[in-house]
């Protein structure tokens, strides 16, 4: 019998790679790869020996999460999990003493090591290739989630286009690229006025057919006349006859989180329309707001939390549950606004952000999201006491059996943003375990992907395997050691925790030096 022992790629060191920030702490990072280098292996068989699993599974009546088990062997054929055989001490002493290599011709060994679900955020936009993230934008953007263990993406409406991202689909579909699962979702409008066309209910059914002519799995509403309530009333009762599921981004708009659950939306994003549900009247916004302009529209924004009635949250909360509507906070985001110079200065900026990106965090009156031409400690402080209330709800909703799951409304922050966005579930009080499920079955639920079923006998083999303990500490899924900055010493910090291998559908990558091919693409786009 052949057989291969993976061990991580660890390559050379190269010279301080200092974050933004005067006296920030200089740290060694490991050598870059030309992107393209790292290929998933594939096997007949492959074993995963001696881990700790974290299924995410748990009760059906419930958010009640499985505990940790281990050590177990995962034995995996054809891309699905066919066996799980336990080496704790009682069993191997009742009769499972043997240990060999179950015919596998692959072997990981993951002593010390979690394996949970592959990871899904759900709202992305991929931005296309040739564009602001240069040439090899979508190989780049892959490798930031791929290196921390996301196997699924939803695109909630890419820039790429859909007519390139069904063929990226297709090849992620068939292993042909090192690429997450793709989940895409018309954007409605996208581009501005190309498809801000569907003023009425019949207007609004044709243009999803055409979404399903293009080859979308999903159609995503954002501010246009899909917020009048009898046009995303038919949107979605199209999209449904059609095997689509509808997403929707409220704004601030005529439709709130009822009225669009009532109406049969799968998934409701960020929080727009929540609390608006709950609002005694209209909101308080100052009389020369104007919501076009992206510094008003944000700003106030962060007051909504405070001015919604909680006798009616509660109710809103019930409603969206009994409909069995999913909510998809998307707290990472915002947190800018609650902390512009934290953001501003995280540690994997210089080294994992491509150059454009860090443009794009200054003010720009003709880019989205760029509208902190000022930002004052009124803004902050009215934005932590959004996001106190906010995540007081988010736990409540999860408390009473709500389907939440995670998702970061990004591209080139990858990976990094959805582990922030699961330490901001748990600080919201979600257990991290809890935060685990969410992150991975409660989004498959949610995207009707029934054979992706969690670490258990018969599931599709979507896993990620952790250097360390995550529901002890969630900063061990950084890349490159980034959960331990300033901890760490400098030199060692690449080595500490990381998701050591992706597994999608059985074919294994080596998650560490998928993000050493996108530092080597960050250097190639700053040269250029």
């Amino acid at each position: 019998m052949s057989r291969l022992l993976i061990v991580p790629v660890v390559g050379l060191l190269i010279a301080a790679l200092t974050p933004l920030g005067a006296q920030a702490q200089d740290v060694t990072m490991p050598e870059p790869i030309p992107l393209g280098t790292t290929l998933g292996q594939r096997s007949n068989r492959l074993l995963i020996r001696n881990a700790t699993i974290v299924s995410g599974r748990g009760s059906p009546r419930s958010n009640r999460a499985m505990p940790p088990e281990g050590p177990i062997d995962i034995l995996i054929e054809n891309g699905r999990i066919i066996d799980m055989v336990l080496r704790d001490p009682v069993n191997m002493a009742g009769g499972q003493a043997e240990i060999d290599d179950m015919g596998a011709d692959l072997v990981i060994d993951a002593t010390g090591k979690y394996v949970m679900p592959g990871l899904v955020d759900m709202h992305v936009h991929l931005r296309p290739d040739d564009g602001d993230l240069g040439a090899r934008a979508l190989d780049y953007q892959y490798r930031l989630w791929m290196g921390h263990g996301v196997t699924t993406l939803r695109d909630a409406g890419t820039g790429a286009g859909l007519a390139a991202m069904t063929r990226q689909r297709a090849l992620s579909d068939a292993q042909e690229i090192v690429a997450p699962r793709l989940v895409l979702c018309q954007r409605w409008p996208l581009p501005l006025r190309q498809w801000d066309v569907g003023n009425t209910p019949e207007s609004a059914r044709q243009m999803v057919r055409d979404f399903k002519d293009m080859g979308a799995d999903c159609i995503k509403i954002s501010k246009s006349p899909g917020h009048y309530p009898d046009v995303l009333e038919a949107a979605v009762d199209e999209g449904k006859k059609l095997g689509m599921f509808t997403m929707v981004d409220l704004k601030v708009s005529e439709t709130d989180a009822v009225t669009a659950s009532e109406a049969g939306v799968a998934s409701i994003e960020h929080w727009y329309g929540v609390p608006d549900a709950a609002l005694t009247g209209s909101q308080d916004f100052p009389t020369d707001y104007n919501y076009w302009t992206e510094l008003d529209r944000f700003r106030w924004a962060g007051d909504l939390w405070r001015q919604a009635d909680p006798e009616k949250l509660s109710e809103v909360m019930d409603i969206l549950i009994a409909n069995g509507t999913n909510w998809d906070p998307t707290m990472v985001v915002y947190e800018d606004n609650r902390d512009l110079s934290r953001v501003l200065t995280l540690p994997w900026v210089r080294t994992l952000y491509h150059p454009s990106v860090i443009q794009g965090m200054w003010p720009d009156d003709g880019t989205h999201g760029a509208f902190k031409s000022e930002w004052k400690t009124s803004d902050e402080v009215m934005w932590k006491n959004n996001y106190r209330i906010w995540m007081d709800w988010v736990k409540e909703f999860h408390a009473r059996g709500g389907l939440l799951t995670v998702g970061t409304d990004t591209s080139p922050w990858g990976g990094m943003a959805l582990i922030r966005e699961m330490e901001l579930m748990q600080e919201a009080g979600i257990h991290p375990i809890d935060v685990i499920r969410v992150a991975t079955t409660n989004a498959y639920q949610a995207l009707g992907m029934d054979e992706h079923c969690g670490v258990r006998v018969g599931c599709v083999a979507d896993l990620a395997v952790v250097n360390g303990n995550p529901i002890d500490n969630l900063k061990v899924m950084y890349g490159l050691g980034y959960g331990f900055y300033g901890i760490a010493p400098a030199d060692e910090q690449w080595q500490w925790g990381g998701v050591t291998w992706t597994i999608k559908e059985g074919v294994v990558y080596d998650a560490q030096a998928l993000l050493r091919e996108a530092l080597w693409y960050v250097q190639q786009e700053k040269a250029r």
